[in-house]
């Protein structure tokens, strides 16, 4: 017993063990990317929980077994930047935010960095946590989120995504490569549909779980009409028919600078996506264009 103790306090084999910590890195950082860009989609919420707290709480006691090595200090002072990124991509969603938040503390703290170093790190990391949070939270109010900014500055179309309103009944094309989303939410008094069709192909599954690609779909339609009323289906592998009109993948999905642009005598615009049209049920059954205030009707 004594040598395995002996053994197990040896410089060098804790050195070697602690270079597992830079895995926790990688780990969170692929969290990030996935909250981000995915919905998360569970066969049972509670053993997926109990799973993602068992692992972080396998890496905090091996970052505190080694807590004194090198690899496992710059694993500390990294993770807290990972786990304030994962409370931004992520926020609301706390039962992911919470276990690796308390993780990056309570190492960051056990660590062998200097007190002073711990002070003012510490401090920094705090005013971080608390400060970008709040603000952060001021713009989500707004309807400001950094996967709206993202989407409108990488796709040039915006992307309201409220996941509570997502249904799950998904529409998905016979290779499986394209799955058409629907999002149904009240607006200005009307029960507003959005349609979006999703990359499908990216999606990444693991036990217990799959996070459905989200970021960088495309909106194919908004309507007041009942959710059966656009009659969506495939007409083939990469065409889509609703409400309609047929949608091809390779034009729905085709990069910012191939949109076609309209010049007019006073300024040049960029042409609205022919895609999205918004209508309403009228109540002889007809479609008829919104009202300008309430939404915007694209020309086919």
């Amino acid at each position: 017993m004594d040598k395995f103790l002996k053994f197990l306090k040896n410089k060098w084999f804790l050195l070697g063990i602690s270079f597992l910590s830079l895995i926790y890195v990688f780990f969170l950082g692929k969290i990030a990317q996935l909250v981000f860009t995915s919905y998360l989609e569970t066969e049972n919420a509670t053993t997926l929980t109990i799973m993602y707290v068992f692992v972080n709480f396998l890496f905090a006691v091996l970052m505190f077994f080694t807590r004194k090595q090198i690899p496992t200090i710059i694993t500390a002072v990294l993770i807290p930047l990972e786990a304030f990124v994962i409370m931004i991509v992520g926020f609301g969603q706390w039962h992911i935010i919470i276990p690796p938040v308390v993780v990056s503390v309570v190492i960051f703290l056990a660590c062998g960095v200097g007190e002073s170093f711990k002070t003012v790190a510490g401090t920094l990391f705090l005013m971080m946590f608390v400060v970008g949070g709040l603000v952060y939270s001021v713009f989500l109010n707004f309807g400001i989120s950094l996967r709206y900014v993202l989407a409108d500055q990488i796709y040039e179309e915006d992307q309201e995504l409220d996941y509570s309103a997502r249904s799950l009944d998904y529409l998905i094309s016979a290779d499986g490569r394209y799955r058409l989303v629907n999002y149904t939410k009240e607006r200005d008094g009307l029960l507003i549909t959005e349609y979006y069709v999703e990359e499908a192909y990216k999606d990444e599954e693991y036990p217990f779980v799959t996070f459905r690609r989200s970021f960088g779909c495309r909106k194919v339609l908004a309507t007041a009409y009942e959710n059966a009323a656009p009659n969506p289906r495939w007409v083939s592998d990469d065409i889509l028919y609703i409400d309609g009109k047929t949608v091809e993948m390779e034009e729905l999905f085709a990069p910012p600078e191939a949109d076609e642009e309209e010049e007019t005598e006073e300024t040049t615009t960029k042409a609205p996506p022919a895609r999205i049209t918004i209508t309403e049920a009228s109540s002889a059954g007809s479609e008829a264009p919104l009202e300008a205030g309430t939404e915007t009707s694209a020309a086919e």
